[in-house]
């Protein structure tokens, strides 16, 4: 094998690539990249047996082949090649040359025997969804997807398609984070939509990947396989099994307390109560909203407290409330709107928070059973 590449162009592939690369590879194999020359120059792929990356290169083929190269050693390698073209050469003694203007680099081939055959996902279903928008939606959900392995399907997002909208969902047991995408899809079939549960911490990956753009990602999957596709990139996971939480259930479709509340100011507010509540023991955040349309907000622990008041549109009961200051944290700092709608039935139940207008977003979180305050 024999081709001429520029740097920036390999360096990019790597970066992407490399993503699937584990810190503790379960096999020799997985610690490697595999390099294949094609028509319209290199493939890159690289993975740890649950995720798996792909990443079309530009390059000048001398002559064709393939061979598996230490992927860490390999990329940092041409990162520190200087800029422009960079020669790489296969010998028969399995041994990839590096040259770069000056530089001669030796680096040992890996057996690629056992790198596992990675193939495109032939989908049943497929959506196309704007890169910004599906990254944005993806960074806004996966705060809450749990980490508890005992409830696997639970570490995954769940993508639910309509024909208008895409729904990405992610719960943990004590909030819940929904994100909609408005984007025309077909759905086949006589079904009103189609939903498939992809491994959270890939998904989050694949969003850290995404550009900044409107450039589209195609999303493909079937019963147990889903793959990303944007620009040169592919990236392959199995599906989670099993039922997801049906979250429809647990979402409030009427409440008794309703709270208009500017983000700012909120998300300031609770900040600095944040900071005191991590001094106690309980990391609480206590809530009393007030029919004269105010918001008390206090925290305390051995080494002081916080007081904040705030203005809020108010319609309902007045409700004392306390939350977790993590989980109301995590939620507020995932939205972008100027105002919000937190709505309540009691203080035992779950608060839920939405626009003022529209349906975008909907997050849900458990408070903490208080007494005698």
């Amino acid at each position: 094998m024999h081709f001429r590449v520029q740097t920036d162009e390999i360096n990019y592939g790597l970066g992407m690539v490399t993503r699937a690369i584990s810190p503790r590879p379960v096999k020799q194999v997985y610690d490697g990249v595999l390099i294949e020359t094609t028509e319209d120059g290199l493939q890159l792929t690289c993975t740890d047996g649950e995720m798996s990356i792909k990443a079309q290169v530009s390059a000048l083929v001398e002559e064709e082949g393939c061979a598996l190269l230490p992927a860490r050693l390999f990329a940092e390698m041409m990162r520190k090649q200087p800029a422009g073209e960079v020669d790489v050469q296969v010998d028969e003694r399995m041994r990839a040359q590096i040259r770069s203007r000056g530089s001669n680099t030796s680096i040992a081939c890996m057996m690629a025997d056992e790198f596992p055959d990675i193939r495109d996902v032939s989908g049943e279903y497929s959506v196309i969804l704007p890169c910004k928008r599906f990254r944005d939606a993806v960074s806004k959900v996966i705060f809450a997807v749990s980490t508890d392995e005992s409830r696997k399907i639970l570490t995954g997002i769940l993508m639910e398609v309509y024909a208008e909208e895409t729904l990405l969902v992610g719960l943990d047991g004590f909030r819940l984070a929904l994100q909609k995408i408005k984007a025309q899809n077909v759905i086949g079939g006589e079904k009103d939509h189609i939903h498939a549960v992809a491994p959270g911490k890939i998904l989050g990956e694949v969003s850290k990947m995404l550009p900044d753009s409107e450039d589209d990602a195609k999303i493909v999957f079937n019963s147990s396989h889903i793959m990303y596709e944007f620009g040169t990139v592919k990236v392959y996971a199995t599906l989670l099994t099993g039922e997801f939480i049906d979250y429809q259930k647990i979402l409030p479709s009427a409440w008794t307390t309703e709270a208009m509340v500017v983000r700012d100011s909120f998300s300031d507010a609770i900040d600095r109560c944040s900071l005191m509540a991590r001094e106690g023991k309980n990391n609480l955040i206590y809530l009393k909203l007030l029919p004269e349309g105010r918001l008390e907000m206090t925290a305390n622990a051995e080494r002081g407290d916080v007081h904040e008041e705030l203005e809020i549109g108010f319609e309902g009961s007045e409700l004392s409330i306390a939350f977790n200051s993590r989980y109301l944290t995590d939620i507020i700092h995932n939205i972008g709107d100027d105002r919000i709608r937190m709505c309540f039935n009691s203080n035992v139940s779950p608060c839920m928070i939405k626009p003022v207008e529209g349906d975008e977003f909907t997050f849900l979180v458990l408070p903490v059973r208080i007494f005698n305050r």
